[in-house]
């Protein structure tokens, strides 16, 4: 797959990269900023098509530290999933579904498998641990998520560091149990010409499936049965299936770069070389740092300015770069059937009735760019990167005698100019169009930039995107063999057009955006029923045979008096086909909090948070494929209309943060329409408890 167009820069409001600002730093506080002095560490990500850092926040921020419990919801509920830690989900709000893997099975546990671009890097003057846990419910039911960061120094250039990810959710249902674990090691190495950035990563992922409740009634009207039933015996569809998924992996990216030297006199020097203080911090501190635009919020900095205000410096200015971006990924799907599920899909396609199958996949990917910097004159003040792109992939799956094997090679070559330096108007236009062996029929445009102006004593920024991606769906979409799912797929290529924009008001706290889609050949899952003395299901690829047209509007807006604060995200979609493509009209998080200190020293924040969204047919999951699907269109049914309701205390103390939460207090047993999919509840009430610490050495 080619490495999508992204910059170095920043990420839109849904999460997607645009040129010019950094606004991870209007959420740094002051505290955050002592502490960054204090401890000495520098967190950043990595832009995969540049090779270069991206400033970004340390997760040491305490604000909504008990929404981080929220593995597949999101921490404001705007995934789908089947309501146990770990479980698998999707999006709900189009604007943050990912676009098309070759491994798509790993894409619903997003929130677990993270790739490079996201990864936080580290450079710190002393050993730093973490350690957070997030816990809830008891031995039969608990919910416990672990995780263990390490970072280091070798010397002032270069880092290593570890991570370790656990999840283990028994599940408030029957049979829907997961255990995931992760462990990452990582490195970088940031110099003047040279940076590193690499990472090794093996994670194993393991879901219990019940294929959902066997009547949504035991939820949704339980006075019907003579029996009053807990969670756990309500009956589920299966008890014997399960998931299991390896995604293994290391990635290379790093940056070579050609330039001179320039030497930096002070004002009053008689070999006067004016240059703006910014421009001299932002050379003269290692790259992956903090950014220039960072320097009037970081007390250190201010000193570190001063200094270099006042001492000829000797800066490194970079006129051509190479880059090469280097992945392998080592992916293994495993369905898992300890009993006969001829009652429960309408087609078998091999004998026996327990399965064991998997489906693999291996990917080689190099991705080579040239680039020139922007800056170099006044003729050249955009910057230019050349890139190509070479993908392999062998893809292996279960046959009627043997193994089938397919082998896929994926060329790709672009271009990009970009603009990421002014503190004004930074852009970034990509072009480039890939083949895979059969046609050059494929192609990605992108635009996106970002216009900040200072406006009355506020910041204010508008963001512009657009894009056009006419692209094959890929190999899963067009093969698929097991016993029970099976296709060959000649399908047309899918064309997504993309127009949006966003308005930020630092003052205001205010984020408005709007995102318009025409989508031609929507590709996706569906499922179907096949009538019977016990009714059946199957799943198979289908595509839209008229355009999808498709309008998101997103609303941030936090108030703030004194003590008092109320956060909202509002956001509404509108699609003309609510059962080739449904999603919820209306999707709300709102939470409202007092936020004041116990003795001086112990930040609190006392609140209830709410989680809702509007009535719609959701996709359905399937089992065997592990993916959500759309319903048949015989037997649908709507969830949502139903608030989930928090209750919390979160604390922090120094290096310690800590809460405890009520979730979803407002449960009945009474009944009540608590699903986030079809025929998976949402947990019911659910007392939660978490602590994060930092050790500094």
């Amino acid at each position: 797959m080619a490495i999508p167009a992204m910059s170095q820069q920043v990420r839109d409001s849904q999460g997607r990269r645009v040129a010019g600002a950094n606004p991870n730093k209007d959420k740094q506080s002051e505290e955050e900023a002592r502490a960054k002095a204090k401890t000495g560490i520098r967190v950043w990500t990595v832009d995969e098509r540049s090779g270069l850092p991206d400033s970004a926040v340390i997760d040491t921020v305490h604000h909504a530290f008990q929404n981080s419990a929220y593995t597949s919801d999101g921490p404001k509920g705007f995934y789908a999933n089947l309501g146990n830690l770990g479980s698998p989900r999707q999006a709900k709000v189009f604007t943050l579904r990912p676009e098309m893997d070759y491994f798509i099975f790993a894409q619903p546990y997003d929130f677990f498998l993270k790739p490079l671009d996201g990864w936080h890097f580290t450079n710190t003057y002393q050993p730093i641990t973490n350690i957070t846990y997030h816990e809830s419910g008891d031995s039969d039911n608990g919910e416990d998520h672990l995780t263990a960061k390490f970072a280091v120094n070798v010397n002032k250039d270069a880092g290593l560091g570890f991570n370790i990810d656990y999840i283990y959710g028994r599940g408030y249902h029957e049979n829907q149990s997961t255990a995931h674990f992760n462990f990452s090691l990582y490195g970088s190495v940031v110099k003047d010409r040279y940076k590193a950035h690499w990472i090794a990563y093996a994670n194993y992922l393991k879901t219990r499936e019940n294929g959902g409740i066997t009547n949504d009634d035991y939820v949704t009207d339980p006075q019907k049965f003579p029996t009053s039933y807990t969670t756990r015996e309500i009956p589920t569809m299966l008890d014997r299936v399960w998931n299991k998924m390896h995604y293994d992996g290391a990635q290379l990216t790093h940056r070579y770069s050609l330039g001179f030297k320039r030497v930096i006199k002070t004002a009053d020097s008689t070999k006067t070389d004016t240059i703006k203080a910014d421009t001299v911090v932002a050379k003269v501190r290692p790259a992956g740092a903090i950014s220039a635009s960072e320097v009037e919020r970081d007390t250190t900095l201010n000193s570190q300015l001063a200094v270099a205000a006042k001492t000829d410096s000797t800066v490194f200015v970079p006129v051509t770069s190479f880059i090469h971006t280097l992945k392998l990924g080592i992916n293994t799907k495993k369905f898992l059937a300890n009993q006969s599920l001829g009652n429960y899909y309408t087609n078998i396609y091999m004998p026996n009735d327990s399965v064991e199958e998997d489906t693999k996949n291996l990917l080689i990917s190099n991705y080579l760019a040239v680039e020139l910097s922007e800056g170099l004159n006044k003729y050249l003040s955009a910057g230019i990167r050349l890139f190509g792109v070479y993908d392999y992939n062998n893809y292996s799956l279960v046959g009627l005698e043997a193994r089938d094997k397919f082998n896929e090679h994926r060329v790709t070559i672009g271009a990009q100019i970009f603009r990421e330096q002014s503190s004004l108007l930074n852009y970034q236009l990509t072009a480039q169009t890939s083949s895979d062996g059969e046609s050059w029929g494929e192609y990605e445009l992108r635009a996106q930039g970002r216009l900040t102006v200072p406006l009355l004593g506020d910041s204010v920024s508008l963001a512009l995107r657009a894009s056009s991606i006419n692209r094959k769906p890929t190999f899963f979409y067009r093969h698929f063999q097991s016993k029970y799912l099976w296709w060959d797929n000649k399908l047309d290529k899918q064309l997504t057009n993309r127009i949006g924009a966003t308005l930020q008001s630092r003052k205001l706290d205010l984020s408005l955006s709007a995102d318009v889609y025409n989508i031609t050949n929507y590709t996706y899952f569906a499922t179907q029923y096949a009538a019977g003395e016990t009714p059946t299901i199957n799943t198979r690829v289908a595509q839209s045979d008229k355009g999808i047209n498709l309008l998101v509007l997103s609303l941030d807006k936090n108030f703030r008096w004194g003590i008092f604060n109320w956060d909202n995200s509002l956001i509404y979609q509108t699609t003309n086909d609510k059962y080739v493509l449904p999603l919820p009209a209306f999707t709300a998080y709102s939470n409202l909090y007092i936020k004041f200190r116990i003795a001086h020293v112990l930040n609190t924040e006392f609140g209830i948070d709410m989680r809702y969204f509007t009535k719609y047919y959701a996709p359905t999951y399937s089992v065997c494929l592990g993916q959500y699907a759309t319903q048949p269109g015989d037997d649908l049914v709507k969830v949502g209309n139903h608030p989930v309701l928090g209750a919390y205390l979160n604390f922090h103390l120094k290096h310690t943060r800590f809460y405890v939460m009520a979730s979803h207090f407002n449960y009945s047993k009474e009944g009540g329409t608590t699903f986030n999919a079809p025929h998976y509840p949402i947990n019911p009430f659910t007392l939660r408890l978490g602590l994060s610490w930092n050790f500094f050495n």
